[in-house]
């Protein structure tokens, strides 16, 4: 029996703190999937976005979140950076879980809404930050990953190139030890179809995280909780897809509702 899927919109309200450095996928990851967001956007929309964010770089818009894990204040927000969903099962939601999935719908929903519902400046940079870290959360497959092993944080990993915990070298690790940047991404950018690169900008959260999970299977490819060279070869195309995807969908979030010549 299939479970029913239920998004559903809910208020969300935060205090902002002090922005903190800190190294958080990773602070890396985060950064590229804003700068890969801005790359694309119209000069009017960036400086729309900017006044928003207001003395935030949109590097620390991304890794907010994570830069105040610290802080105790916002604990009720550590289950927002993911999901668990069981292999074979459905996503589902109710009003007393919010998830990565529920939250960032709920901030872009809201978002949309911000001329006609009166959102003050406070809380529409709130959601931003949200809309910058979630949308990159969620385009790393461990993100939307197994409660078995809180998504591959409880699997340690045995390698000459990474160590550590299997969601962590996929937050970071892989990342770093490639070199990934904003000029290896682009140049992935521009060997992607462009029938592609549409599909990829509808706005559709609940199948983006699905596309997120289908590459879980390649994430566990590795035996005996070994990772060799090979295995990182061969997935870190998905990794530089994943963070040129998530920054085309955030730049087309940022359009669609700031975007001038868009109507609302």
């Amino acid at each position: 029996m299939k479970k029913q899927i239920v998004l559903l919109v809910l208020p969300i309200f935060i205090l902002l703190g002090n922005v903190q450095t800190a190294l958080a996928w990773g602070a890396t990851g985060h950064a590229l999937v804003a700068e890969i967001a801005f790359h694309f956007l119209d000069d009017s929309t960036q400086k729309i976005v900017k006044q928003y964010l207001g003395n935030l770089t949109i590097e620390e818009a991304a890794n907010w979140m994570d830069n105040e894990r610290s802080n105790s204040y916002y604990n009720f927000m550590r289950p927002w950076h993911y999901l668990d969903i069981d292999k074979g099962e459905k996503y589902n939601t109710s009003d007393k879980h919010r998830d990565i999935l529920s939250v960032l719908h709920s901030a872009i929903v809201e978002l949309r809404g911000y001329k006609t519902n009166d959102m003050s400046k406070k809380e529409i940079k709130n959601r931003l930050l949200l809309i910058f870290h979630l949308v990159g959360d969620l385009h790393q497959p461990l993100h939307t990953g197994y409660a078995i092993d809180k998504g591959g944080n409880t699997i340690q990993i045995t390698s000459p190139y990474v160590s550590g915990n299997l969601h962590s070298i996929w937050d970071t690790q892989i990342l770093e030890y490639k070199r990934i940047n904003l000029d290896t991404c682009l140049m992935y950018y521009n060997t992607m179809p462009s029938g592609d690169i549409a599909q990829i900008k509808k706005i559709n959260e609940l199948k983006w995280m699905y596309e997120s999970r289908s590459y879980l299977d390649k994430v566990y490819s590795f035996e005996n909780n070994y990772m060799d060279l090979q295995y990182i070869d061969n997935n870190i195309s998905i990794i530089k897809k994943q963070l040129v995807t998530g920054g085309l969908r955030l730049a087309s979030i940022l359009t669609e509702v700031f975007n001038p010549s868009n109507k609302g």
